[in-house]
């Protein structure tokens, strides 16, 4: 990674947030269960199909298709190559100069994330934690049959330890507080003073 000029981030552990990878998955796995809910044995022959399909389909964030922010056009799908086209189609084509396509888009794009940004800001208050303060944080917990654990039974939190070091706004390194030692890297919303 270092000679091509890449620089690793890791996450916060156990802190999983939707993204846009997370969203197509999503929607491809609705799209596979709907047409392969019976037989799952031919189901990656139809991938080519539902990514043309998810190509050709417009956004509620840009109010267009993935394809014509891409290519500056609209894809010819296999049913248009059946008619034929007049010139009304033509016109009605995107136009890889067309300025106000690509601003409207952006503008679109903004707009929506700025929706969304609302709506998971809504009601949240700035935490208080800061460096040297005690806290514990959630043990994630799994059952384990072999070894007789139930997850419902066990301890959900942490013995205390501190935030010795803040990453970013929201990220902290935790230390044991007698050693020092970093345990681990945390959100704050998995911690409690």
């Amino acid at each position: 990674m270092f000679s091509l000029g890449v620089k690793h981030i890791n996450t916060t552990p156990y802190y999983a947030q939707e993204s846009l990878a997370e969203r197509v998955n999503r929607n491809l796995k609705s799209a596979l269960n709907v047409f392969h809910h019976n037989s799952h044995k031919l189901s990656d022959e139809d991938l080519p199909w539902l990514g043309f399909a998810f190509n050709t389909a417009s956004h509620e964030s840009t109010n267009a298709t993935p394809d014509s922010l891409f290519l500056g056009r609209e894809i010819i799908s296999p049913l248009e190559c059946r008619r034929n086209l007049s010139t009304e189609d033509a016109k009605n084509s995107v136009s890889g100069t067309d300025l106000s396509f690509w601003t409207r888009a952006y503008r679109n794009l903004k707009a929506a994330r700025n929706r969304a940004a609302h709506i998971y800001n809504n009601g949240r208050k700035a935490h208080s934690l800061k460096f040297g303060d005690p806290v514990m944080y959630k043990i994630q917990l799994v059952s384990c049959k072999p070894h007789n654990l139930t997850s419902k039974l066990m301890v959900r939190w942490s013995e205390p330890v501190i935030i010795a070091k803040t990453v970013n706004g929201n990220n902290v390194l935790l230390a044991n507080t007698d050693t020092g030692v970093f345990i681990r890297r945390a959100h704050v919303s998995q911690l409690k003073a």
